[in-house]
């Protein structure tokens, strides 16, 4: 069922795009290309730094690489609506991510495999057949979304997508849920290298996109946005890539781990946002 629920949530997420998303990247092409900087080249590697720092066993290793190779995702774009960052910026981000998560995991997944010495042991990614898998579950879910956004009109379109969005989001709850009752013993420890592994490589991303972005001097709604676009990883595609591509139920209890514990410092961050933000109101109000 992963798939599918997947292909609903990112039908839902094509049902809030229109085309102004995307020519938003037009108007402001240098915080898009850094967000997907980031993104797309910086977390892997920021992900094999760690890999070479901790001692993780092969398999975990691989499912925090495979985590890295899966930016963006619609919880994403939840956090920043929570955070008060820029929405527009995230949304944009997270489309285009989605359009070349496809073409790029595979291929990049395959040399992981090569480099941590798993291919000579039979594991491999098939390039054709997983591209045309992942292309069935995010790309084409997310433009019958915007077609069907385009059909129905706006208003009709606004009207549903509160009714999808609870329903997509109780289905992914669902299945997460239902993968971790399943495979709850074989999951890692609470303390243990691969908690460790997973509280890193979130928690050092998003600083890692914070810092990024206020060097590159963006507004502090889109150094929010890219803080949390960096961090929060897609880790429904992670686990159907393990559990239902290569089925393979070790590689996908890492980015099991990665979806429920990434929250911890996620909403810690977002809580820490809001109280600066109350704090800065509440001195503008006193002089």
């Amino acid at each position: 069922m992963l798939p599918w629920i997947l292909a609903s949530v990112m039908l839902a997420m094509g049902l809030s795009l229109t085309a102004r998303d995307f020519t938003r990247v037009l108007q402001h092409p240098r915080r898009v290309a850094l967000g997907l900087g980031l993104q797309m080249l910086a977390l892997p590697v920021l992900a094999w730094v760690l890999v070479l720092l901790l001692p993780l066993p092969p398999m975990a290793a691989a499912g925090l690489l495979l985590v890295a190779l899966v930016p963006g995702g619609a919880t994403s774009n939840m956090f920043s609506y929570l955070v008060q960052g820029d929405l527009a910026l995230s949304v944009s981000l997270t489309a285009i991510a989605a359009m070349l998560v496809p073409f790029t995991l595979p291929l990049i997944m395959g040399w992981n495999f090569q480099l941590l010495g798993l291919a000579a042991e039979g594991f491999a990614l098939p390039y054709w057949s997983t591209v045309g898998q992942l292309l069935l579950v995010t790309v084409v879910p997310v433009t019958l979304g915007m077609a069907l956004r385009l059909w129905l009109g706006d208003r009709t379109a606004q009207a549903w997508l509160p009714v999808v969005k609870v329903f997509t989001g109780v289905a992914m709850v669902g299945i997460v849920v239902a993968l971790f009752v399943a495979y709850h013993q074989r999951l890692p420890a609470l303390v243990s290298l691969e908690t460790l592994a997973v509280l890193l490589l979130c928690m050092s991303a998003m600083a890692m996109g914070y810092r990024a972005s206020r060097q590159f001097g963006l507004p502090r709604e889109s150094s929010r946005a890219i803080t949390v676009e960096v961090g929060v990883q897609n880790a429904g595609v992670a686990m159907m890539v393990a559990f239902a591509i290569l089925q393979l139920p070790a590689l996908g209890l890492l980015p099991l781990l990665y979806g429920l514990l990434m929250n911890v410092p996620v909403f810690l961050w977002v809580f820490y946002c809001l109280w600066r933000d109350r704090q800065l109101v509440a001195v503008a109000e006193r002089s």
